[in-house]
């Protein structure tokens, strides 16, 4: 009794602290914790928005790996995921390498100018790439008819509209990692290339031995963030090609979005939300466990 009367007279006596921070927890209370808990109740129920909601206990959750458009969005996901996270890593890297030389001139305005997409809306972007992408009238088949190749219909069919969204993915992502990566560079000692030169090393040896191991954990923590961020894919595929065609870049998150608005299948979508959250926390466990066998 005695600790608890000692402990709300501490909280008392710090009340107007309380206050302070007070906004910050209701907001969270309100806006992220009361909708996750919701959606975990939700996720065991069929509602379609208005009405009473039907307990269906698992049935949500089973229905999930029985339904082939699922299948498909994972498949999708998973496909431009992997089609895009190298290149755009390899070339966020490149990019940070050479903007980091004292050699480029103008070195501060080309790192704005590569890192301005990733400030641009996405949604903005990907209508503008939907124009550049355009079978009749877009720049890239403009630029291929001039040389004499044929137009590719890149948002129309379903071999190209995935390398599509991963263009566009790669074009969005690429500036930020490359000013992390950017970062982690001018953070090496200076002394790990002098050294190198002295015992006779060329760039090559000072960038596979130096500068790839110095940035090894900050290219671990890209490659987590990028997998995080790929799974969620929404936007692009969303406003580019609205999943299609026939389903070839309906991601996740957009059959998620589709099952609870437009086929008013809440208490189905919101088991799906949590079935992808689960399936990036086993892919970013299996990336830090392969991260930390390599360190050992």
């Amino acid at each position: 009794m005695t600790r608890k009367r000692s402990f709300l007279s501490r909280v008392w006596r710090s009340r107007n602290a309380y206050l302070f921070i007070a906004p910050f927890y209701i907001g969270f209370l309100i806006f992220d914790a009361f909708p996750i808990f919701f959606s975990a109740y939700l996720s065991f129920h069929k509602w379609s928005g208005l009405g009473e909601m039907k307990f269906r206990g698992f049935a949500n959750y089973t229905h999930i790996f029985k339904d082939s458009r699922f299948r498909v969005s994972l498949y999708n996901t998973t496909y431009m995921w992997l089609g895009h996270i190298f290149i755009m890593l390899a070339l966020a890297f490149l990019l940070a390498v050479v903007l980091n030389s004292k050699l480029v001139r103008g070195r501060h305005v080309y790192r704005g100018i590569f890192y301005l997409p990733n400030v641009t809306a996405t949604a903005a972007m990907a209508l503008v790439f939907g124009l550049v992408f355009d079978t009749h009238f877009g720049v890239l088949n403009v630029g291929l008819n001039a040389i004499g190749l044929p137009s590719i219909p890149w948002l129309t069919d379903v071999a190209w509209a995935k390398p599509s969204v991963i263009i566009l993915n790669i074009w969005n992502s690429t500036g930020w990692y490359m000013v992390i990566l950017l970062a982690g560079l001018q953070s090496i000692d200076p002394v790990l290339y002098e050294a190198a030169k002295v015992d006779g090393a060329n760039a090559l040896h000072e960038l596979w031995y130096i500068t790839l191991p110095s940035l090894r954990r900050i290219l671990f923590f890209c490659f987590i963030v990028e997998t995080i961020g790929s799974f969620e894919i929404f936007t692009e595929p969303y406003v580019l090609t609205g999943g299609g065609p026939l389903n070839s870049t309906l991601s996740v998150s957009l059959y998620l979005y589709n099952s609870a608005f437009k086929y008013n299948k809440f208490g189905y979508s919101a088991a799906m939300s949590f079935v992808l959250f689960a399936i990036i926390v086993v892919a970013s466990l299996l990336q830090t466990r392969i991260m930390g066998r390599e360190e050992v």
